[in-house]
């Protein structure tokens, strides 16, 4: 395990200089000497690997007027069957790309649904433009999340055979992707039945002022920190607490030893105060690590799904 960031560092900087691989291993660490790359941010992911029991598919998006590209797994027997399944959509951290969730997430979800913790469930690993924060960027250049609510989450439902309705639909994510699942979970109440954010990025404006996350305050939110703020999901959990509250499951999860547990427990203690019912667990002996967050939760990172997919007829 490669050692944890510090909280000036992670909140600082907050960068990922990583391969796949490495991103799956440590969400926040620097690959290894002599492989430091970074995702690029290509709608179309070149690379077309689909490991572990995944798919490389593609779709037209109106919002783009071009193609995008996203990884979905299957449940063993979906060839086989004519049900319907629910849907996780799975945002990878920062630096990476879709490919991360091939690596980090859907080893867990097999798991899982061979131990019977979770019902078959597609898992669809969407491509978040390696630093985009799954909001849309001021400069238009990445509408990340248009193209996820207006196309993707349609495509996915007229492709496969899903539960297309809210209660049928998880948002989750790790990193940059837990503040994603809470910006987009809590902003579209009616699209998403189930959040989860995993060791999320909940950081605030004062963060981007480091020479690393700069650009993405410039060209992401016009320089300006009061449209970040809004894309919060702190500020969206408030916003919209009277269609959040009773309706959607919720699970917030951070390792112990994390930088971020601070920003995790804030939103924690918001929806106690907002009276929003949730799952929140401090994960001993994890930091900022995405593959050891899972491993050591192991099944017990799906149980807010025994609840939302289980009910699902």
């Amino acid at each position: 395990m490669r050692p944890c960031l510090d909280t000036a560092m992670l909140l600082g900087s907050l960068v990922l200089v990583v391969t796949a691989h490495a991103e799956a291993q440590n969400d926040n660490a620097p690959a290894p000497r002599g492989r430091r790359t970074q995702s690029r941010a290509e709608w179309l992911d070149p690379v077309r690997d689909a490991p572990n029991g995944t798919k490389y598919a593609t779709f037209v998006s109106k919002t783009l007027g071009a193609e995008a590209s996203y990884l979905v797994y299957l449940p063993p027997e979906y060839d086989e069957a004519t049900q319907r399944y629910p849907v996780i959509y799975w945002l990878h951290g920062l630096g990476g790309n879709q490919r991360a969730g091939a690596m980090l997430f859907v080893p867990q979800v097999e798991q899982a649904i061979h131990l019977g913790a979770l019902p078959p469930t597609i898992v669809v690993l969407v491509n978040g433009m390696v630093n985009s924060f799954y909001c849309d960027w001021a400069d238009g250049k990445r509408p990340v999340e248009s193209v996820i609510v207006k196309d993707l989450v349609p495509h996915i439902d007229a492709t496969y055979r899903t539960i297309a309705r809210r209660e049928g639909r998880a948002i989750e994510g790790y990193s940059m992707g837990g503040f994603g699942a809470g910006h987009l979970g809590f902003k579209y109440p009616d699209l998403f039945g189930t959040v989860v954010i995993n060791a999320g990025a909940l950081i605030r404006e004062t963060a981007l002022n480091g020479p690393n996350l700069a650009p993405i305050l410039k060209e992401g939110f016009a320089n300006d920190p009061r449209r970040f703020d809004a894309e919060h999901p702190n500020e969206l959990a408030e916003k919209n607490a009277e269609q959040i509250r009773g309706r959607t499951n919720i699970r917030i999860g951070v390792g112990k030893d994390d930088s971020l547990l601070p920003r995790n427990r804030e939103l924690h203690e918001l929806l106690q105060k907002l009276s929003i019912d949730h799952q929140y667990e401090e994960v001993p002996n994890v930091d900022h690590n995405g593959l050891l967050y899972y491993r050591v939760l192991g099944v017990d990172a799906f149980s807010v799904y025994r609840t939302a997919f289980h009910a699902l007829e």
